[in-house]
């Protein structure tokens, strides 16, 4: 089987980044390390967005 780089994407404009952190690690948490790529993040005019990037099942 040929696995693929997937991504999930969290985005706030209302939320912390406390809780949109967290929001992202949870389901970061739930891959488990062999399936987690990395995650990366970025802050563009009040609006945050976490990118979490993983190998599909």
């Amino acid at each position: 089987m040929n696995k693929k780089v997937c991504h999930k994407t969290f985005d706030a404009t209302l939320k912390s980044w406390d809780d949109l952190f967290a929001e992202a690690a949870e389901f970061a948490s739930s891959l488990g390390p062999d399936r987690l790529i990395s995650i990366s993040h970025s802050d563009s005019h009040s609006r945050g967005v976490v990118a979490v990037w993983y190998w599909n099942e």
